[in-house]
């Protein structure tokens, strides 16, 4: 199987609740359709269950997403190490991570749909500390 590996496009927070702003990433999905549709799907049926792990690959950490219900995916995010540790460590504090998947610029007026996803944190945390030393 295949696993589609997306870049970071951009960084920056998405406000979830009165005063609550959850870490987010823009990445572009374009090209895979089973990707783009996942917000929508788990709006429609439930966050279902969702597995993530975090791996350090040269310069990238790496965090790869598994769904498995309501619809079975699998997909990673590439990081920047040095340009994105900081904001990992928010990620990693607040246990859980926002994919913009359509144009944020529009989100405002728009109000897509994007995919919220529980982060297991300790493993982020591990994977960061291992690489600072």
């Amino acid at each position: 199987m295949s696993v589609p590996c997306f870049a970071v496009q951009e960084i920056g927070h998405t406000l979830v609740g009165e005063n609550v702003w959850m870490p987010t990433v823009t990445i572009d999905v374009s090209d895979s359709p089973e990707v783009a549709d996942l917000a929508r799907v788990h709006a429609v049926e439930g966050v279902g269950d969702v597995s993530t792990v975090a791996l350090r690959q040269d310069d990238a950490v790496v965090i790869g997403v598994r769904l498995t219900k309501p619809v079975e995916a699998i997909f990673a995010v590439a990081f920047h190490y040095e340009l994105h540790k900081e904001f990992l460590r928010e990620v990693a504090d607040a246990g859980a991570l926002v994919f913009a998947t359509t144009n944020t610029e529009h989100a405002g007026e728009e109000q897509p749909l994007w995919l919220s996803v529980d982060i297991d944190g300790s493993s982020l945390r591990q994977t960061l500390m291992l690489d600072d030393e």
